[in-house]
């Protein structure tokens, strides 16, 4: 009886992940599975929604938090779409130029065909970037919509390089016998990582109640941060079963680690988890500015709501 009160009483939130199951959601599951969401009186359902109907749904509440690529948290802000962005999870996005030889000077990649999933998101925005570093143009390149088909089309050989993530198609390669070079923004252009978000509604009417639900989440990056193979163990068999028993366990595995150092930085070693150093979303906001992406406006920084963040506890 008094378990079936406890349920009743804890509070509801949906999570919209945006993205399939995936080992990327690792804080989530752990802090699931360790119960530290029930501790802070929470019941919480992970929704799979893909796409920009995320931000849709958690700006008109039908979800109450979800992940959001910090690029298009701006983009829609500046359009008027009522969301807060409330704490940040991995402190720079892991977004990276792949390719077969490495790139260190403009004449290393001009001319040279580059996939991309699209001209649209992240990895555009990113590609944009990276040339800015080397003083070329988008016309410097030859630039082909490949969808997602990174892995496969570096092994072919159809394309000198692709946009995807250093965390991630890169270990796929390397597993298959394809040794690739990384180019990523340099320190003075890094930009923020995935965030959480809520509507302003649910923000202003459940502080509390966002509070408590990062804390849990944070209490999971913690965990995973400090001992990863025992929280790996529990991701996969709770939610990974057909990984368990198959080749890309160690793949899993070897994303995940590679995943690790996107949670920290100089800036939470300092201040502690859930927040990135302020001068990235400047670093942002100006590029997405000079791309022409939002107009040259301050109005985005009260959508920053950077009152959470957790400290970490020493080790056992």
């Amino acid at each position: 009886m008094m378990m079936l009160l406890f349920m009743l009483s804890l509070d509801k939130i949906t999570y919209a992940a945006g993205y399939i199951p995936n080992i990327q959601f690792a804080p989530l599951y752990v802090a699931i599975e360790k119960g530290y969401y029930e501790d802070e009186g929470i019941e919480l359902k992970m929704d799979y929604t893909i796409g920009p109907d995320v931000l849709k749904l958690v700006a008109l509440g039908k979800i109450q938090l979800g992940s959001t690529d910090p690029d298009a948290f701006l983009n829609a802000v500046e359009r008027g779409i009522p969301l807060v962005h409330v704490a940040t999870l991995y402190q720079t996005y892991p977004v990276a130029l792949i390719t077969k030889n490495q790139v260190e000077k403009s004449a290393d990649l001009k001319g040279k065909r580059i996939g991309i999933s699209g001209a649209y998101g992240s990895s555009y925005l990113a590609l944009r970037a990276l040339l800015n570093q080397l003083n070329l143009k988008l016309s410097d390149i030859d630039l082909r919509t490949i969808g997602y088909t990174q892995v496969a089309t570096m092994k072919k050989g159809l394309m000198d390089g692709v946009m995807g993530y250093e965390n991630h198609e890169p270990v796929l390669l390397e597993s298959e016998g394809m040794s690739v070079n990384t180019l990523q923004l340099n320190q003075q252009s890094l930009w923020p990582g995935v965030g959480i978000m809520t509507s302003e509604t649910f923000f202003k009417e459940n502080p509390l109640l966002v509070q408590r639900f990062l804390k849990a989440t944070f209490r999971g990056v913690d965990d995973l941060l400090k001992n990863p193979e025992a929280c790996f163990q529990l991701v996969v068999e709770t939610y990974f079963p057909q990984v368990k028993q198959s080749d890309r366990m160690q793949i899993e595995k070897r994303v995940l680690m590679k995943t690790l150092p996107y949670f920290q930085s100089e800036y939470t070693v300092k201040k502690g988890l859930g927040q990135c150093d302020p001068d990235r979303w400047c670093n942002l906001h100006q590029l997405m500015v000079k791309e022409k992406m939002i107009p040259d406006s301050s109005a985005w920084k009260t959508r920053i709501n950077r009152e959470f963040m957790f400290a970490t506890t020493p080790e056992e």
